[in-house]
């Protein structure tokens, strides 16, 4: 293994351990309701500190860590993949409502609610920021950057991936975390495929949409809990 550069040894730092230092923090009061500005000023801030290490001091292009201009095909699978996910939201609360089950899991219920709580245009902040920035901070930097260093593909997709799952501790459940690691193996898969960040960025964005017309649903069809059936007496039971 050759000598590791400094520059990326602190993008590395700054792209996982930052996220992850921020969700240890916030995950220490998860009941609190979301500070926006706190939020979406980490993200970026913690984004743009990366860039800056990608472009002044590694010297390198945003190609290299998949930012490239005119992969449409890639784009076109990240909207079909993004899209894919809104309708298989969607389907799961019907079919739940159905069935006379919550629409939104209880392992999942505080956290949406703190997201659903928000304004309509901090949600639409809330998607774009981590549609994002996470793809730049968990999938195409440290991605490619681990790969270099290690020469495994395989290293370099479960790193990131792993701490991509525990960047999403602070307000969530272990419950919910399990729908986390689908998604990132998702688009850590993506990304494999196609090497393509805009690709990745497209998809998660869209699947977060969820989060912006999700309470318009609810007000709907209504977050019914999930009640026992009655047993109705069998005829051996009735009294005559």
């Amino acid at each position: 293994m050759n000598s590791i550069p400094l520059a990326t040894i602190v993008g590395l730092l700054v792209a996982l351990g930052g996220p992850l230092a921020f969700a240890l923090l916030k995950s220490r009061n998860d009941d609190a309701p979301i500070n926006l500005t706190r939020q979406l000023g980490s993200m970026w801030g913690l984004c743009a500190a990366l860039l800056a290490i990608v472009l002044v001091w590694e010297q390198r292009p945003p190609a290299s860590l998949g930012i490239a201009w005119g992969h449409y095909g890639a784009w076109a699978t990240g909207t079909v993949i993004g899209v894919t996910m809104i309708i298989i939201t969607i389907l799961s609360i019907h079919l739940s409502l159905q069935r006379g089950q919550a629409a939104i899991p209880e392992s999942s219920a505080a956290g949406v609610k703190r997201l659903t709580d928000l304004p309509l245009w901090g949600r639409y902040a809330i998607v774009i920021t981590a549609g994002v920035t996470e793809e730049i901070l968990f999938r195409g930097y440290p991605i490619e950057r681990l790969q270099e260093i290690t020469g495994s593909v395989v290293l370099a997709a479960l790193i990131p991936l792993a701490v991509f799952v525990l960047g999403h501790l602070g307000g969530w459940t272990l419950g919910h975390l399990a729908g986390v690691l689908f998604g990132g193996v998702l688009l850590t898969g993506l990304y494999l495929v196609t090497r393509d960040l805009v690709a990745c960025m497209i998809a998660h964005a869209l699947i977060d949409t969820s989060i912006i017309f999700l309470p318009a649903l609810l007000r709907r069809y209504g977050n019914p809990p999930a009640t026992a059936k009655p047993i109705r007496p069998k005829a051996t039971d009735v009294s005559s």
